[in-house]
């Protein structure tokens, strides 16, 4: 796979949270990263073609006043000025090379300033960015970010933005280190799951 070293502008991810990306893109910008990344190709169905995994049953952690988010039963939570899930006790053992962890963070800050400073200090960090794109998490426009070649405990994180209107914003970060589908498709079913609380929760 070849990947692209972080250069996306800045407006670019503001207009998409937005709603106004085609406009965001500068003439002289290199097309966006998520439309050059070709899809991996589908597995033939053969013989040998692994068997798909098992269903991983969700059970949904609600963060009153904040958020509510799907994760797998049996997991590890921990709830203060940024939430942590984990598939492992982080007090006893360090992760293996299956294990997850996300961290949720919700801001009263609009997405408008919230994601370009975060996005400007990926930047400057020059972090290698693997693709990213305009999603829908919630009814909320949000922009995911895919990012290798992490030092660290995990290699990967996947990062996504939710805005709730120009009122707040959530950022939330999954770190991993195995690069199967099924992870990936793990990671995308639970952040796809976040919804901000509403009056009441």
């Amino acid at each position: 796979m070849t990947y692209w070293t972080m250069g996306m502008s800045t407006g670019l991810a503001l207009a998409c949270l937005t709603g106004g990306a085609a406009t965001a893109i500068a003439p002289a910008a290199p097309a966006p990263l998520y439309s050059r990344v070709a899809p991996a190709a589908a597995a033939s169905a053969s013989p040998s073609a692994a068997p798909a995994p098992a269903a991983v049953t969700l059970e949904p952690l609600a963060v009153p006043g904040l958020f509510t988010l799907e994760i797998p039963a049996g997991w590890f939570t921990e709830t203060a000025e940024t939430t942590v899930i984990t598939s492992y006790d982080v007090s006893a053992n360090p992760p293996t090379p299956t294990d997850l962890k996300t961290e949720i963070t919700v801001v009263d800050e609009s997405p408008n300033t919230y994601v370009g400073t975060e996005l400007d200090a990926l930047i400057e960090q020059a972090y290698v960015l693997d693709r990213y794109g305009i999603t829908s998490v919630g009814g909320n426009d949000a922009f995911r970010v895919w990012i290798v070649q992490l030092p660290g405990e995990f290699a990967n994180q996947v990062i996504t933005f939710v805005g709730d209107a120009d009122r707040s914003t959530a950022k939330i970060v999954t770190f991993y280190n195995d690069d199967s589908q099924a992870t990936k498709d793990l990671i995308l079913q639970m952040h796809s799951s976040f919804n901000f609380a509403t009056n009441g929760e």
